[in-house]
């Protein structure tokens, strides 16, 4: 996603380099495209601003914290097709991942309009799903299913089905009672 304060790039990667970010990326459970944001941000690190280094590691810890918390929902059987609603509930609730969220953002969690919050909600969203292998649940077309709420943090979050059998079993049921 572009934005404000975003820049799209493109470069070619050798196919043993590109390979390796694949397996880490998997390893790591997040997205190669993430995984090689992070690389960039680390090697640049040193030469940021000091605040500038504390969001980074504010916005590192808690996608941490956030994969953490999906991973223990999703353990405990909680998974169906609005995880991602459930896992940010879930964080709002811990008062640290709070803060850190409200740091990264400058504002309340439940504030409109921060220019920080669209960004990392996106990221999270990511790092929810890729915590626990899921993926997005596919409209008739083929696209992604969104789902809308009002008073949450987020706004709009993809629907997901998970890929593991333990949970994709319950997971239906709960999807074809709707």
């Amino acid at each position: 996603m572009v934005s404000e304060n975003t820049t799209r790039v493109s470069f070619r990667l050798k196919n043993d380099i590109h390979d390796l970010i694949q397996k880490l990326s998997a390893d790591a459970g997040i997205d190669p495209s993430a995984f090689m944001q992070r690389a960039l941000e680390r090697a640049v690190y040193a030469h940021l601003p000091p605040e500038r280094q504390k969001e980074l590691d504010d916005t590192e810890a808690l996608y941490a914290v956030a994969q953490q918390k999906a991973r223990e929902v999703f353990n405990s059987g909680r998974f169906d097709e609005h995880f991602t609603l459930t896992v940010f509930g879930e964080l709002m609730t811990d008062p640290k991942a709070r803060t850190l969220y409200e740091e990264v953002i400058g504002a309340d969690a439940y504030t409109d309009g921060a220019p920080k919050k669209t960004p990392l909600n996106m990221y999270l969203g990511w790092y929810i799903k890729n915590a626990i292998d899921a993926e997005p649940l596919l409209d008739d077309a083929g696209k992604p299913r969104r789902a809308f709420v009002k008073d949450q943090p987020i706004k709009s979050y993809t629907l997901l089905k998970s890929t593991k059998s333990a949970a994709s079993g319950s997971a239906a049921l709960r999807i074809s009672r709707n």
